[in-house]
């Protein structure tokens, strides 16, 4: 059975934040509306506490071309490639206790993000994007008014799998 909770809105009030931290700790499931999962080398799983929020950026590369002495205004555009996705991700760690800070997770967090490989992650948003791998360029620890609050930001981007081995016949 999962007890709903939607972190930014609150619209069901049948839970608050410290009753979702004690789900949490207690390893009770609570349902989210985009949970975002991050796969550990063992492939063990970790469930992003409150629901962070995700924002993407896309961009196609494009190179222009300048035609001299051409008849006509601007440049002519290449669709040469797709970017990557960029992906901030924005969250905050509550510990039950209002007088413990929640290093639990932030350690947690840390030794994922840490990680010199791609991580394996699972979030509605970015598979529909096609993006199940991500790399992080950075990650904050914010201040964060309370004590036993902590805010967090992830600055990362996808990592797609390349065969650069073309064979030779």
């Amino acid at each position: 059975m999962f007890n709903k909770i939607n972190t930014v809105f609150f619209p069901n009030r049948d839970i608050i934040v410290r009753d979702a931290s004690r789900l949490s700790e207690n390893r009770q499931r609570f349902e989210q509306v985009q949970p975002f999962t991050l796969y550990l080398p063992d492939d063990s799983e970790w469930i992003l506490p409150y629901e962070p929020l995700v924002s993407v950026s896309c961009e196609n590369v494009i190179i222009n071309r300048n035609v001299s002495k051409a008849n006509f205004r601007g440049t002519v555009k290449e669709r040469w490639a797709e970017g990557d996705v960029k992906i901030n991700i924005q969250g905050t760690f509550v510990h039950d206790d209002p007088n413990t800070y929640p290093s639990f997770e932030v350690q947690r967090l840390r030794e994922i993000v840490t990680q010199r490989r791609n991580i394996r992650i699972a979030n509605d948003l970015l598979q529909n994007l096609g993006v199940n791998y991500i790399v992080v360029e950075s990650y904050d620890f914010p201040f964060t008014s309370g004590e036993n609050v902590q805010n967090y930001v992830i600055e990362a981007v996808s990592d797609d799998s390349y065969n650069l081995f073309i064979e030779v016949k």
